[in-house]
């Protein structure tokens, strides 16, 4: 089945079961509208979701790249100390 048929009758059907809850009085929020608004919510929120995701791998992969020089500091320093302390004796 064509896909702009599918999603032509699957609307088509969303709006009758909207009709039908809104002639019962239960509600007249289910439609097509509501739904493409509920779909654009949606992936905005799943956009937020991936660009928080994108920020942490980076800081994680800025930690993983720079371990060595972080953990190696340390030790520079006081290296550096004691070759001060020993070329002032």
């Amino acid at each position: 089945m064509n896909t702009e048929k599918l999603t032509s009758f699957a609307l088509t059907g969303l709006d009758r079961v909207g009709y039908q809850l809104e002639s019962f009085g239960i509600t007249d929020r289910v439609n097509r509208h509501t739904l493409a608004a509920l779909l654009m919510a949606e992936k905005i929120r799943f956009e937020g979701e991936m660009d928080s995701l994108h920020a942490k791998t980076a800081r994680y992969r800025y930690l993983a790249e720079n371990t060595a020089e972080i953990a190696l500091k340390p030790a520079r320093l006081a290296t550096e100390t004691l070759r001060g302390l020993l070329g002032k004796a």
